[in-house]
């Protein structure tokens, strides 16, 4: 739903609501004189050792601790009452500790043992709710891709790994797509929000995501939540949210490296280079404890001449974080990345028969991207009851072209902040309320110098309305307006509900809203790019959806899990290049699409054998239709496969990966295309305290085309990597 204003006289409500937030985070809180504490240890049956990094969880509150090196955790300034302690760990069966009588001022210790389980269990996750929750009870479907999944498919980027998400597909490079609410524009406005610890990492002018900067050795996991999300996390959460979450520092010093080299080859009807082409990379990772400051550095480079003409690329990544120990009083952490690459620009072939070539024109167009992502988590008050919580950030991009009919560059500045406090009320409700506000500044010689206010406010609260259903109810007002375009507010609301069934059986449903504000690029872009003339469009607005779902989590044995959902939206308003009228050859993004997205999305994991081979598969169907003219969307396929088989706790293992031919595609429609399954294997072991992995990827050398028309996707290659730490 969503209202256009005329000016600023709305944003008075967004103002009063910040600064009355800001009120309550200052406001001294009345408390009892003593409060109590629960501490403890975590260790491992049998042998006795204490377990690191385990996750500890105040049921019903929104306090969470980790534990350190002696495999200790203390929660502090806890009222008299009974607690319920939960814990997890990757590869232990999950424990708990409930009844947990304190008074006032008492401090109870407790012991809890984990035993070595290779079972399918379910994760704590945050992004659902904004606070932790077992994945199995969420009311949104929520999948995640641990770290280890990451180290067992040998991958250098994200994206690499997230195609074998339940309902996750890739339209081309960099073109995220969950549950078909994406087509392909080369990446510009996504419609999924990335976020790292919480804070949003999408380019500040052109609503983008940049996998390649994002480094991989201290990420813990990535949440992904499908649907329209924009009640809880605002625009660009209009077909879901990807959360990286990224590892706690250790109490003690530790040291990863990873190095990797890559070879293509290629089908020899198609061989083109005189030379090979290969990759380079490394990724040199430290962490330790200064005093009660954890301090984590990463600096990486990555160097390819690319599978393509003009693929060629060469990085720095530099990442740093401080956080503050696992039991401090007001829990903080900070983070800042850097990354600067000239990379080559592939935008389409030269032929047919030279489909790894660009047209001779443009060799050696090329482009100069420079990043800075910084942000913040403060926790000025964390109690039982209450928890106050915020979360600056602050990034900066920077483009330049260096091409044949253009030397375009964009700059964009983009400071934000999100407040948030949350209220547990007894054991039956969780209420959050908070407010975004962020700024942008644009300067480019194409897009002009466009500023862009964004500011929003939400309420959330998670009922618990029986010891088996809990349900939720939120909403969340944006006001979008740029100084040279129109001003717009869009309401979210959303509803959901979670029923468990029996002990190893969950049902959910959803429903809520979507909203994606348009970017700068989109709205005010005006430049010349391999032929095409595009030009601005001021009056553009923010895409609108509406998603529902229906789905069912199974455990059986804990050793065999599926979960599966069935779902529709539909969406309004989408943004998409069109013709702008009475130009001919000239274009223009406008709202120009109405459609429709039902399917099916399944996820299977089962442990055949613990330790030794176990399966993934993943499906989704996809119904598509534009309601103008009702075709199907491009750039979607209806059925979309992937399967993995793990042998060896996961040291080989073989990837499949398939999609339908693409029902339509807007450039090229009368161009040949057809299903697509892609084969990899790949092969570890571990010697002198490093894993040393192969990864053919592409077994079978096949041609193919990446979803986008004319632009084909990698032939087979080779990996060699060695990983030391992890």
């Amino acid at each position: 739903m969503s209202i256009r204003a005329a000016g600023g006289n709305g944003r008075s409500a967004l103002v009063v609501a910040l600064v009355s937030l800001a009120g309550l985070v200052v406001a001294p809180t009345a408390g009892r004189a003593q409060t109590g504490m629960i501490a403890g240890a975590v260790w491992e049956a049998g042998s006795g050792t204490p377990l690191e990094g385990v996750t500890v969880v105040l049921r019903g509150t929104p306090l969470r601790t980790v534990t350190d090196a002696r495999g200790q955790f203390t929660i502090g300034h806890l009222e008299a009452g009974r607690y319920t302690l939960l814990v997890a760990a990757i590869g232990f069966a999950r424990d708990s500790q409930p009844d947990i009588l304190l008074g006032d001022g008492e401090r109870r210790v407790v012991r809890l043992v984990l035993r070595p389980e290779a079972l399918l269990l379910p994760e704590f996750v945050v992004t659902g709710t904004r606070g932790a929750e077992r994945s199995d009870e969420a009311m949104a479907s929520i999948a995640v891709l641990p770290a280890h999944e990451l180290v067992r498919r040998n991958v250098t980027t994200l994206d690499q790994a997230l195609v074998y998400v339940p309902g996750v597909t890739f339209n081309g490079s960099n073109q995220l797509d969950i549950r078909g609410a994406a087509g392909f524009a080369r990446g510009i406005g996504s419609r999924v929000l990335m976020l790292l610890d919480g804070h949003p990492i999408l380019s500040g002018d052109g609503g983008e995501i940049d996998f390649v900067s994002i480094p991989l050795l201290d990420l813990e996991q990535a949440e992904i939540v499908k649907g329209a999300y924009s009640a809880v996390y605002g625009s660009n959460a209009l077909g879901g949210v990807v959360n990286l979450i990224t590892a706690p520092v250790s109490s003690t010093p530790e040291t990863v490296v990873r190095v990797h080299a890559d070879a293509y080859t290629y089908p020899s009807e198609y061989s083109w280079a005189d030379g090979m082409q290969g990759a380079f990379g490394f990724g040199l990772q430290h962490s330790r404890r200064l005093g009660s400051v954890g301090v984590r550095t990463f600096i990486g480079h990555e160097r390819t001449d690319g599978y393509k003409e003009n693929g060629d690329s060469r990085r720095w990544i530099g990442r740093v974080k401080l956080a503050s120990s696992a039991d401090a009083d007001h829990p903080w952490d900070v983070y800042g990345m850097f990354s600067r690459e000239r990379a080559g620009e592939f935008f389409t072939w030269r032929s047919q028969d030279e489909p790894y070539r660009v047209p001779a024109a443009y060799v050696g167009d090329h482009t100069f991207e420079h990043r800075l992502l910084t942000g913040a988590t403060i926790t000025p008050r964390a109690r039982a009851s209450h928890l106050v919580k915020l979360s600056p950030y602050f990034n900066i991009t920077r483009i330049a072209n260096d091409f044949t009919d253009n030397d375009d560059w964009h700059t964009a500045v983009k400071p934000g902040l999100t407040a948030e406090v949350a209220w547990y009320a007894g054991d039956r409700h969780a209420i959050r309320l908070g407010v975004d506000g962020a700024h942008t500044w644009v300067t480019s010689n194409f897009l002009g110098a466009p500023k862009i206010r964004d500011m929003a406010a939400f309420v959330q609260d998670e009922i618990q309305l029986t010891s088996r259903l809990k349900g939720s109810l939120g909403v969340r007002l944006d006001h979008h307006k740029a100084d040279l375009g129109v001003a717009e507010w869009a309401v979210s609301p959303k509803i959901g509900a979670s029923l468990r069934v029996g002990s190893g059986a969950t049902l959910r449903t959803s429903v809520g809203a979507g909203y994606r504000a348009p970017s700068a690029i989109e709205q005010f872009v005006s430049s010349q790019q391999f032929g095409f003339r595009v030009i601005p469009n001021p009056d553009l607005t923010g895409e609108h959806a509406w998603s529902a779902e229906l789905g069912a989590t199974v455990r059986i044995l804990d050793e065999v899990r599926v979960d599966a959902a069935v779902f529709g939206s539909l969406y309004r308003d989408l943004i998409s290049p069109a013709p702008a009228p009475g130009q001919p050859f000239v274009f223009q993004f406008g709202n120009v699409s109405r459609a429709r997205v039902a399917g099916l999305d399944v996820g299977l994991h089962a442990q055949v054998v613990p330790s030794l081979l176990d399966v993934q598969a993943t499906y989704l169907l996809l119904d598509t239709e534009d309601r103008a003219t009702g075709s199907p969307l491009p750039y979607r396929s209806q059925h979309n496969v992937t399967g993995t088989l793990n042998l060896l706790g996961g040291l080989a293992g073989v990837d499949l990966r398939y999609r339908s031919r693409v029902e339509g595609v807007l450039a090229y429609p009368l161009d040949p295309r057809s299903d697509v399954t892609v084969v990899d294997l790949r092969v570890g072991y571990r010697a002198l305290n490093v894993l040393w992995q192969l990864k053919v990827a592409n077994v079978f050398n096949q041609f193919y085309v990446d979803v986008q028309e004319r632009n084909p996707g990698p032939p087979r290659s080779i990996a060699i990597t060695a990983l030391r730490g992890l």
